[in-house]
């Protein structure tokens, strides 16, 4: 059950980047549309999904927080920092969203779609950077604890995933965008060709990581096979994409965003908090809640998880169909 509970975790976050990815590229294209009625729509792409795609997040921390209490404090300690600016910037992507319409003056609309993008761009870069610190592993301080330190922030493979992240979601939000636009819509034409750059230059960043990975952690195979394979699923997303069919492109657009926190258990195994020294390091065995809390959680929990993925489906079937009569928007 301990590994099972880890696995979990771990898979709830990847399902909360994998669908939030489509809410942070919609977010940093919004400069791309040039009018209020382009914008609204790209707003109207995010609004009935953000707050389902948050509940995995949510489900995450609880989960992390009752399977794995020891992990969740030790992670926060370690990570305070880029978890601060995710945080903020999550606040700030949530308020543009709601605030944006609460107020009709020019210069507090435009100052929301300007928070928009940026706080996009912020979350997808801060996520790439705590997943990159934990794939590379930690520093470790004076009182032997693990913590990201500066060179752990700025070191080049953590910038390395942070552009892969915000690469792939451009990527996935400009797919999801364009879906039902007429041909010749000047945003669809914006977006096809974002979408037409952004395919190389994420295969390029996914065998790059892959490269880095191995340099950096003690499982070089592995983390090679895991950005072949990602990269193998963004060629064959563009493949599908070249035929119409946009639901499974996007499907296999989430790879690189997926990628990443399965860099992390390939690279670290049952260490679930890893430094580079091995002080300060935790193990899963270490980590895990007693048998009886996951007794509770097995009983609890579990359904739950299930209902929610089931309702996660009907709410992207019934929020992302694409409208038989289209209005053109410039």
């Amino acid at each position: 059950m301990d590994v099972f509970y880890y696995a979990l975790v771990g898979l709830l976050l990847a399902g909360y980047l994998a669908l939030e990815s489509v809410d942070f590229g919609i977010g940093m294209l919004l400069p791309f549309a040039d009018t209020e009625p382009g914008r609204a729509r790209l707003r109207r792409c995010v609004v009935p999904l953000f707050l389902a795609n948050e509940v995995w997040l949510v489900a995450f921390g609880g989960l992390l927080f009752g399977a794995l209490p020891r992990l969740e404090g030790e992670l926060l300690y370690a990570l305070r920092l880029p978890f601060l600016v995710v945080l903020c910037a999550w606040f700030l992507r949530d308020a543009a969203l709601w605030f944006r319409t609460a107020h009709p003056g020019v210069g507090w609309r435009r100052t929301w779609d300007t928070v928009l993008p940026a706080a996009s761009l912020i979350l997808a870069a801060g996520w790439g950077t705590v997943l990159a610190t934990l794939i590379r592993g930690l520093s470790t301080n004076a009182d032997g604890h693990a913590v990201a330190d500066m060179s752990d922030l700025t070191h080049p493979f953590t910038l390395l995933c942070e552009v892969l992240a915000v690469a792939g979601s451009l990527r996935q939000g400009s797919l999801f965008a364009a879906r039902g636009l007429p041909e010749g819509n000047a945003l669809r034409v914006r977006f096809g060709r974002l979408t037409r750059i952004l395919t190389p230059v994420l295969l390029v960043l996914l065998l790059l990581t892959g490269a880095a990975g191995a340099a950096v952690t003690d499982a070089p195979a592995a983390a090679v096979l895991v950005a072949v394979l990602a990269a193998a699923a963004v060629y064959g997303s563009d493949r599908v994409q070249a035929t119409g069919r946009t639901a499974p492109a996007l499907l296999l657009g989430t790879a690189p965003l997926l990628a990443l926190p399965a860099m992390v258990g390939v690279a670290n195994g049952t260490t679930v908090l890893a430094t580079r020294s091995g002080t300060g390091s935790l193990e899963l065995s270490r980590a895990i809640a007693d048998s009886a809390s996951l007794a509770l959680l097995s009983a609890t929990v579990l359904p739950v998880l299930i209902a929610v993925a089931f309702g996660q489906v009907w709410i992207w079937r019934v929020f992302t169909r694409v409208p038989q009569r289209h209005t053109t928007i410039g």
